[in-house]
């Protein structure tokens, strides 16, 4: 039971805000760390005094699912299908897509992004695959505080987090290009850094390699490849409030712009324990490993070196989501809510602590998809 020992847990702060792109670090240890909460408790520390949440957990365990929908004070409410914008889980499913990409001969990850589009090949650009892991030196460009004047930067998080709006709509694939030749690069190694650009640009190599638009790719990647009724990329509606615009031709799709619901991440998260489509295994596999702190990058996706975790969380203006999947114990665990976390506030590591905590109870033989809720 791998509550028994030390877990590892690699808290990405990844709202697509401009705050919050931070890497954390927690230990949690039932046996040295006595005042730990009971996932109980967690549900009504997070759900407290919000009166119009909808904190939705799902599991997976051997293929059979359950979920429940918590709202103020944790209160159980009916098993709603509630649409999440899911954030920063986006770009697990554009890794997909990349995975797909390189099965079908179309890229190679060792090349320069100039094989993909129209640059000068002369000049130096990242790999592939550096995008896909954080290290292509892009960080959060053009967003940064080395791009933007502090008030500048205030004005984008005012614009985020308290006019709920979506700061990355309006960035097109000529944008897209014409930011990526302004942005010049060192041809040197860099380390890991965040980068909504980075998959921004990834989702634009994709559309060019197959002739379409990032929209148009993904949507039917989701429909035809995954099978996935209730996962779109975002147009300001669904059945909660509070959604992004999107303009069709939006590169950032790539990086943030989906929406699901916990059945669908779950049935995502099977397929991906399954490796059906077999492609999607080429995602798990580690391709950057950051010893120092302690973590490394499949494609897209973290991997918790400690557990073998397998796992990504994102955040918008209004949404915050956790989903990871372990392999040995075939399970996984998906945690959605309607409110966004700011950096700093109490709530900004909760879905994920929760979603680490279900892995945990999941992993315990006598523990299944219904027992788990019940479990301290």
């Amino acid at each position: 039971m791998i509550s028994a020992k030390r877990i590892i847990i690699f808290i990405v702060v990844i709202a697509l805000g401009i705050a919050g792109l931070s890497l954390f670090l927690f230990r949690l240890n039932s046996s040295d760390n006595e005042k730990e909460e009971t996932f109980t408790a967690k549900v009504q520390e997070y759900t407290k005094e919000k009166s119009d949440v909808k904190l939705t957990i799902g599991v997976l365990k051997e293929g059979k699912i359950n979920y429940k929908v918590f709202g103020e004070d944790a209160k159980e409410l009916e098993p709603v299908q509630y649409e999440y914008e899911i954030g920063s889980i986006s770009k697990t499913f554009t890794a997909s897509i990349l995975s797909k990409a390189i099965a079908d001969g179309r890229i190679d990850l060792n090349q320069s992004i100039s094989e993909y589009l129209p640059l000068d090949s002369h000049t130096f650009y990242p790999t592939v695959v550096s995008l896909a892991t954080h290290t292509s030196g892009y960080g959060e460009y053009p967003f940064s505080s080395s791009e933007l004047s502090p008030k500048e930067l205030e004005k984008i998080d005012t614009d985020f987090y308290e006019n709920k709006m979506n700061i990355y709509q309006e960035i097109n694939r000529a944008d897209m290009l014409k930011m990526i030749k302004d942005h010049a690069l060192k041809d040197e190694a860099y380390g890991w850094a965040y980068s909504n650009f980075g998959i921004a640009a990834l989702g634009t190599i994709l559309g060019e390699v197959y002739n379409t638009t990032y929209k148009e790719l993904a949507e039917d990647f989701i429909k035809n490849d995954l099978g996935l009724k209730q996962t779109r990329l975002g147009n300001g509606t669904g059945n909660l409030s509070n959604y992004w615009s999107w303009n069709d031709d939006d590169t950032y799709f790539a990086a943030g712009g989906y929406v699901s619901t916990v059945t669908d991440l779950l049935d995502y998260a099977k397929l991906h324990l399954e490796a059906s489509p077999d492609y999607l295994a080429l995602s798990h596999k580690t391709y950057e490993t950051f010893e120092n702190e302690g973590f490394s990058m499949g494609l897209g996706w973290i991997i918790d070196p400690e557990t073998n975790y397998i796992w990504h969380n994102g955040g918008t203006s209004s949404y915050q989501s956790f989903l990871g999947f372990d392999k040995e114990h075939n399970t996984a665990v998906v945690v959605l809510s309607n409110y966004a976390a700011k950096d700093g506030t109490k709530d900004e590591d909760a879905l994920d602590i929760m979603g680490f905590t279900m892995l945990n109870s999941l992993s315990d033989e006598g523990c299944n998809e219904n027992n788990v809720f019940e479990k301290p």
